[in-house]
């Protein structure tokens, strides 16, 4: 099997590049995902695989090059897109689009309780897309990685931010004959006179895909309010960043507010051969409204 990326763009001036190790990491990654999980990871596994990549490209950048959203950005991206062109050879097994990013949210500053020194790159879960027969995970990291969410106890002990609310999001999952998982929302509040943050969030334009016929996820977004404001604003609307979703170096101030949100997962199949049980189970357990079950399953409930 050859993975042919010719035609993939020049490197970016910005930190959205990758390496060779990345691209083949990702390429392996989708490959392995589909065949045999009993062939031994070793090196005959990957003989078969060849990869072309032109060097100089977002996907084999050279020297000088920001990557920074290599692994956590385009290496999920690159397993999604390879799972994509085999959908037609393996519907049984290719699931549906997965949130593709890894909601990079950075902060760092002086501790106002210690006066030592402090910085975090946080990572955020995703809705991962459906398959056959099978609903996606919510709030999962993405495909390429092993990490785990920061649980709020120890955020709130390390880092002077309070943690209003962490959440699934109702109808973020894409709608199919199985539901893509859900994404989720996290609320925080500086506490602390200042702190700099910065973002570098994907899938904030174009969703999650669903597949053979399913719906998309929800996007992902990053939003502020500032403490005199009653309401959220993109931070290129309040900063005037150079974009909505990728910044670096944004001062807040205490009581000011992130919203971060998280992709949902696309679906699967046709709505309308999804079981009116697993729809009913979903809208009491919160994953779906019961007007999105009316509107996009043809439930009455």
């Amino acid at each position: 099997m050859t993975a042919d990326f010719d035609g993939t763009d020049p490197q970016a001036r910005g930190p959205m590049n990758a390496n060779y190790s990345v691209t083949a990491s990702a390429v392996y990654n989708a490959i392995l995902h589909l065949t045999d999980p009993n062939i031994p990871r070793n090196d005959g596994c990957y003989r078969p695989i060849k990869i072309e990549v032109p060097l100089g490209s977002i996907l084999n950048c050279k020297h000088p090059a920001a990557l920074v959203g290599g692994n956590t950005e385009i290496s999920p991206r690159i397993t999604d897109m390879i799972f994509g062109a085999l959908l037609t050879a393996l519907p049984q097994i290719v699931p549906a689009g997965i949130g593709g990013t890894s909601c990079c949210f950075l902060f760092g500053g002086h501790h106002p309780a210690t006066g030592e020194p402090y910085a975090h790159f946080h990572f955020e879960g995703v809705g991962w897309g459906a398959r056959h027969e099978q609903d996606g995970n919510n709030v999962v990291i993405v495909i390429n990685g092993n990490c785990m969410a920061t649980p709020v106890e120890i955020f709130e002990t390390r880092f002077p931010f309070i943690v209003e609310s962490y959440r699934l999001l109702e109808d973020s999952g894409g709608v199919g004959q199985w539901r893509g998982g859900l994404g989720g929302e996290r609320i925080l509040t500086v506490n602390a006179p200042e702190v700099t943050v910065s973002a570098l969030f994907n899938r904030t334009q174009l969703a999650p895909p669903g597949r053979s016929g399913g719906g998309d996820g929800a996007k992902a977004g990053i939003y502020v309010k500032r403490r005199e404001d009653d309401r959220f604003f993109t931070f290129k609307e309040v900063f005037n960043t150079v974009s909505e979703a990728k910044f670096s170096g944004v001062t807040l101030k205490n009581g000011d507010q992130v919203r971060l949100v998280f992709p949902g997962g696309g679906g699967f199949g046709n709505p309308s051969d999804r079981d009116p049980e697993l729809i009913r189970r979903d809208i009491e357990l919160g994953f779906i409204s019961k007007e999105a079950a009316n509107s996009a399953y043809g439930v009455g409930l």
